[in-house]
């Protein structure tokens, strides 16, 4: 102990969660009722309950009601949206989780949308049968927040956490620094549960604080990852200032007023959430044909999309929702006008494998929300987030952490400390802080912008190809060539390094697993073999770290153990 000390300040916990957004403050809770007296340790590389992504999109809820029908939506959900590459197991888990979701928000303080006589306002969701959606304030975390701490979870900001700590292929702890003093700690655990999100790669700066860490560190100790090759980039609609989400696609039309839905959208359900790939890849053959530009051209009766709508009741939400119309009457074109859109992309990739209690392949790790939605296998073969449908993000995240934070109570409770070794720690501490020790090299502002060159145009994110998705990854190794000469002129830029390789990881592994899967299904397109094929590749792309490689691997999808089958 004393020579580990010497290295930086240790922290002793029973279960660490990196992570103080939604999910890891729910893990937090659930965690301390399964067991008061287990002592619980949350990370956050900014602040704890203001951290994370919900707080920024405000809340959709989406759930199954108490009077709806699990096995209608799972249907839909697999034949239509999943496609087959669902676990069926966790997904009526997850469904059969939602509403009971719903009643732990209330439970927590939280304020819910309301009809005018008090009751909960459930929206039935036009795209999905039996689903429903609701609101939820702006301000959701912070009541989960001092749930947790008045159950004595302990707090610790400003730390970026990079590496996980290993004894026998088994996880002890982690290791962090803090952005502003550059303070060095060793946390050691019995169980620690990753909740720091997705990798976005910085593309959007809705969602900007997703880089990946939690998959980066878990495929570095050995940690199994699947449907990676879902982690492509998703759009959104907007014109002017508004974002339409899915909203409107049946508007959208070319130069020569043909709309794009009808003639690229097939008619056998939805392929995709918010802008459907064989849709935004059509508005690019448009465009590249001089048909555009694409404008969204609704008739007067439904010229207004675009944000919440209304707010049941939540004063913030309606006060937003108030703003947006505003300055779309302000500033935007007259009602039945065709206007312009552009189509912001933002990625996901959340592709840790998980269990039903989302334990990892790696004993004494845990992945919750949006580190693992993809690589639970819940949504099957749709970018996740957002997943089943628009509005189970936030609830993919608590429902998860639901799982993971008893199970790891439990585990924590019986098992015995581990043995982090000093050797380790030196090593990574000296690989954390090289970049502040180099005179000359490359800025982490400048590798994120080439990375942002393979991720977000269409034709690597979402049109693949084998050459195309050959000619990313050449580039990706040209970025990760740069990466060991980093330069960092404070500890904020220090996490920014450490940002650039955990995303380039996520890249590597989404274009990987992208080049693997040769087919088209769901959200993976592929150029060069257009149809779904069932009878080779109903199967799971896993990949895993071996002896420094990534190596892939398939895993049959158990389509006879399941409900619903396909016809093969």
């Amino acid at each position: 102990m004393a020579a580990l000390l010497e290295l930086g300040e240790v922290i002793s916990t029973d279960i660490l969660i990196i992570g103080g957004g939604i999910g890891g403050l729910t893990a937090a809770v659930k965690a301390k009722e399964e067991n008061p007296d287990v002592d619980v340790l949350v990370v956050e590389k900014q602040t704890a309950g203001w951290a994370g992504k919900a707080t920024k999109i405000g809340g959709i809820l989406a759930f199954l009601g108490p009077n709806n029908s699990a096995d209608k939506f799972m249907e839909f959900q697999v034949r239509s949206s999943g496609y087959y590459l669902n676990d069926q197991n966790a997904l009526e888990k997850y469904v059969n989780s939602t509403f009971p979701a719903i009643l732990d928000f209330e439970k927590w303080g939280e304020k819910m949308a309301r009809t005018p006589d008090g009751k909960l306002l459930m929206i039935p969701t036009f795209f999905a049968p039996e689903y429903s959606s609701t609101f939820i304030d702006l301000d959701l975390q912070l009541p989960i927040f001092a749930k947790a701490r008045k159950l004595g979870t302990k707090f610790v900001n400003k730390v970026h956490v990079g590496d996980l700590l290993t004894e026998s292929n088994k996880v002890v702890g982690a290791v962090g620094f803090d952005m502003i003093t550059g303070k060095f700690y060793i946390f050691k655990a019995k169980s620690t549960i990753l909740a720091n999100g997705s990798c976005g790669y910085k593309i959007r700066r809705f969602w900007v604080a997703g880089t990946g860490d939690g998959v980066a560190a878990a495929y570095r100790v050995g940690a199994e990852m699947r449907n990676a090759e879902f982690g492509n980039l998703y759009g959104h609609t907007v014109y002017q200032d508004t974002d339409g989400g899915m909203v409107g696609h049946q508007f959208l039309v070319n130069k020569l007023g043909e709309n794009m839905a009808q003639k690229y959208l097939p008619t056998d359900g939805p392929t995709g959430v918010f802008l459907p790939v064989p849709l935004a890849v059509g508005m690019e053959k448009e465009i590249a044909e001089g048909n555009g530009p694409i404008t969204f051209a609704p008739p007067p009766a439904n010229a207004s999309f675009g944000g919440h709508g209304g707010g049941g009741g939540l004063p913030k939400l309606e006060s937003w929702s108030q703003r947006m119309a505003e300055k779309d009457k302000k500033y935007g074109l007259p009602p039945g006008t065709p206007r312009p859109i552009a189509i912001p992309l933002h990625g996901e990739t959340s592709c840790i494998k998980v269990d039903l209690e989302m334990r990892t392949t790696i004993e004494g790790l845990w992945a919750i929300g949006d580190t693992s939605y993809s690589g639970s296998a819940v949504a099957g073969a749709i970018n996740s987030p957002p997943g089943v449908v628009p509005g189970s993000g936030i609830m993919y995240a608590v429902i998860s952490a639901a799982w993971a934070g008893p199970s790891a109570a439990r585990y924590a409770k019986q098992a015995s400390a581990g043995s982090v070794k000093e050797s380790e720690v030196k090593n990574i501490k000296d690989k954390v802080f090289k970049p502040l020790n180099q005179s000359k090299g490359s800025s982490p502002q400048e590798l994120i912008s080439n990375l942002q060159d393979i991720t977000a145009p269409i034709k690597y994110s979402l049109r693949r190809s084998k050459e195309r998705l050959n000619e990313a990854l050449t580039k990706l190794e040209e970025i990760k060539s740069k990466t060991p000469s980093l330069l960092a002129k404070d500890f904020h830029y220090l996490a920014k390094c450490h940002e650039v390789e955990s995303m380039a990881l996520c890249a590597e592994l989404t274009m990987r697993a992208a080049l693997m899967r040769e087919e088209s299904r769901g959200c993976h397109f592929r150029e060069d073999y257009p149809k779904r094929d069932d009878k080779n590749w109903l199967k799971w792309v896993i990949i895993k770290q071996e002896n420094g490689k990534m190596k892939l691997s398939t895993q049959p999808i158990p389509v006879n153990q399941y409900k619903f089958k396909p016809n093969i």
